[in-house]
Order: C-alpha cells, then structure tokens, then sequence
C-alpha cells in the first residue's frame, strides 16, 4: 500500500509543479504528530497547503491519499509504532532518488516539529532525542552517487535508523497522548 500510495502522491505533486516530494508530506504530518497525536486532519492540510506553496483547494483533489496517510500514521503512532512505515519510493528506484527522498522526509519531519511548537528552548529532551534530532538533520542533507551494493546496505540502514529515531522522539515528546482523541480523525 506504502509504495503504490508513495507513487500516486509523487506523481499528483510533480503534476502541480511542486517542490515537495510525496515523502515530504509524510514527513511533515509525522513531525506534527511527533509533537502532538491529536492534530487534526484540518490542521494538517492548512500546514501542507503553506509548506507545499499549494492552494487548499488544490489538495482537495488527493484527500483520499491524505485520509489514508493521516489514519496510518496515526494508527500505527497510538501503538507501539512497530508498524511504522515512511513513505520512500521502492527499492527499485535510483539510489539517488531514494536518497533524496529520505533527505526530504528528514528535512519535513523536522519541519513539522517546528511548526507544532513543542520544541521551545526551555523543554527539556533527553541526550538520546537530542541526537536523534541532530542525526534527522545531518540525514537531511544526504546525498547518494552510484549504484554499488555498499550503498543499498548503507541506504537501509540509514533508513531504519530514521524510522527509529522518529519514533524515539514522538515517544518522548508525546509522552502520554497516546490514547485515542476524543472526536474521530478522518474528515
């Protein structure tokens, strides 16, 4: 489902002249859901809108594709979050374009936090979540050139570690909000 929603989504932003990429709008959602599971699915598409430089109006064409991100990533972040998957292109594409499209995920995870509000200069975060939180912007930056087998490795690996350090750092700030919201998520 991951790879087939991965496609439709990249493939809508490219067809909107976009600067995103499909793993970007995964990656800001997870930021904001980092900070706070209780975001709201309105809330979410007025903050893609203003970071995709799109018109509101506009994403109302991949609602869909957006219900079904948002319920995932908050079903699997109310659990244990073992189920998390980021949204990349398959193991099938260029390394290159893999690798940039973890950079990007990277880059709007940390966006999303920004924008939530929850990292202000006095919370205090654990060792562990701060370099979690400067590993994330180090892999934001990530560049792939070539296409030998020590780069699949090395890609997979920089990938979970990704994925881990997400989830280490929605654990920490999110601290108890785990528990379902009150009202239903879909719109």
């Amino acid at each position: 489902m991951i790879a087939e929603l991965y496609r439709s989504m990249d493939d809508w932003l490219v067809d909107q002249n976009s600067d995103i990429r499909a793993s970007a709008v995964q990656g800001l959602l997870a930021g904001l859901m980092a900070a706070n599971i209780q975001v709201r699915p309105e809330e979410y598409v007025a903050r893609l809108a203003e970071y995709a430089d799109l018109q509101p109006g506009v994403i109302i064409q991949i609602t869909e594709m957006l219900e079904t991100l948002f319920g995932s990533l908050h079903e699997s972040w109310i659990g244990i979050g073992l189920d998390f998957e980021m949204l990349l292109p398959e193991d099938d594409e260029f390394i290159e374009e893999r690798a940039d499209a973890l950079g990007a995920w990277c880059e709007s995870f940390l966006a999303g936090l920004g924008l939530s509000g929850e990292l202000s200069k006095d919370r205090k975060l654990s060792e562990d979540v701060r370099q979690a939180l400067e590993d994330l912007s180090e892999i934001a930056r990530i560049e792939a050139d070539g296409d030998d087998e020590s780069l699949e490795k090395a890609f997979a690996d920089v990938s979970e570690h990704v994925r881990l350090a997400a989830l280490l750092i929605a654990t920490e700030l999110r601290g108890d909000q785990n528990e379902a919201p009150n009202e239903p998520i879909v719109h």
